[in-house]
């Protein structure tokens, strides 16, 4: 056997949506907003293999050759990957992800702290780094990364300028000369100097910032909530919705500040550690190393650590695309990332002949039917099933109707 269908570990938050996983994974829905799907190894909701009753974790570790002698040299055996299904109604909080260097010593550093603190408060919940890849499923609205200095400067200046002057007059003071100059380093201090002043001011100043920027977005004719097909929320749409929960949060300002991007079906965004993110509205399917580490940075009710958040955080004005792609040995879509704990692969409409094989793989179909063929073994998908596939099968043959996602570990160098 080394070819088994695997039962997601489905998770419930308040941001979740009430129909698009019940309706993939074929389960009642309840108007309960179900958020995410995980299949993985992780031991906060390890996926169940089909059959068996025995979570992934624990059927790893009784079967280790399903992973593999090149992935136990570079991980043992833990599964350095999760690959889940995310449904998103309203934002997930602003939150970014440390490098392993960060990740190591943070954990360390908090070591002492954790007999004494509820795990809630821990600003690391592991040793590890977190980057992760999101491809969209339907349209996706998300906040990826600073905008370019000048970018934001414009921006407050028409839609907080009493503000911008009274509470950030050292960033109103400097913006024109590093403007002036095509200043990118001074831009990004400047940056930087703005969002720690916003996270840090006193509760009556940035009530009185919120309100000023709240009428100038209500009065304004120029920018609109969606964009001009309605797939997609615009930055003005998305502090509309998220200003109701969160009245006082200076994540408020975040969809101005950070770029907005608007990821269509098949496209992907790429978030290494140190980017300041938040995914908005829509469905896709996430992949991402195997960590909790999370630092929030607004739009949430949780713990928010501005200083231990700046520590990690890049602050660097870019403008973001989707990821990049080519076409693997079998003729899947690869999404290029840097990542070495984990890589996608998407495959739609045709019949793929997988060889030379190193790696474990789920496969999850998203649309329609896939038929994996290996030996004497035969598996069949449909929407909503995952296949985990042993490192020990040297090849196969996969037959999709449909679209399915192939999550491994890229090969050791």
């Amino acid at each position: 056997m080394d070819m088994v269908k695997l039962i997601p570990a489905i998770k419930k938050y308040e941001w979740g949506t009430t129909d698009f996983l019940p309706l993939l994974f074929g389960f009642p829905p309840d108007g309960q907003p179900y958020a995410e799907a995980w299949f993985g190894a992780h031991g906060s909701g390890p996926a169940i293999v089909k059959g068996t009753g025995i979570p992934l974790d624990e059927f790893l570790i009784r079967n280790p050759a399903w992973l593999g002698d090149a992935h136990a040299k570079a991980f043992g055996n833990r599964l350095p990957m999760l690959l889940k299904v995310l449904s998103i109604q309203k934002p997930l909080s602003i939150q970014c992800h440390p490098t392993t260097e960060q990740a190591r010593a943070g954990f360390e550093k908090e070591k002492e702290l954790h007999a004494t603190l509820p795990r809630s408060e821990w600003n690391y919940q592991d040793a590890e780094r977190k980057a992760e890849i999101l491809c969209a499923l339907t349209p996706v609205t998300a906040m990826c990364g600073f905008r370019p200095f000048t970018e934001v400067d414009s921006i407050l200046c028409k839609l907080i300028p009493f503000s911008y002057r009274s509470y950030f007059p050292e960033v109103v003071h400097r913006a024109p000369q590093v403007i002036r100059d095509n200043d990118d380093v001074g831009g990004d201090e400047l940056l930087s100097l703005f969002f720690r002043r916003l996270y840090t001011l006193e509760p009556d100043a940035l009530a009185s910032c919120i309100r000023e920027y709240m009428e100038s977005l209500r009065v304004s004719r120029e920018l609109k909530d969606t964009s001009g097909d309605g797939l997609f929320l615009e930055p003005k749409g998305i502090v509309m919705n998220a200003v109701r929960e969160y009245p006082g949060d200076p994540g408020l300002f975040a969809p101005f500040f950070l770029n907005v991007m608007h990821v269509k079906p098949g496209q992907a965004i790429y978030l290494q550690p140190g980017t300041l993110h938040a995914y908005v509205k829509g469905n896709g399917v996430e992949l991402m190393s195997a960590s909790d580490n999370v630092l929030r940075g607004g739009l949430t009710h949780k713990k928010v650590d501005v200083q231990e958040l700046m520590s990690v955080m890049e602050v660097k004005g870019w403008r973001p695309s989707p990821v990049p792609v080519e076409k693997d040995a079998a003729g899947r879509t690869r999404y290029l990332t840097p990542a070495g704990e984990f890589m996608l692969c998407e495959a739609s409409q045709g019949t793929y002949d997988v060889s030379g094989r190193t790696s474990l793989e789920l496969l999850l179909c998203t649309e329609g039917s896939a038929i994996l063929v290996a030996g004497g073994e035969k598996l069949t998908l449909g929407a909503g099933d995952c296949a985990l596939v042993s490192a020990g099968l040297p090849s196969y043959v996969l037959d999709v109707t449909g679209k399915v996602f192939t999550a491994s570990i890229p090969p050791v160098a």
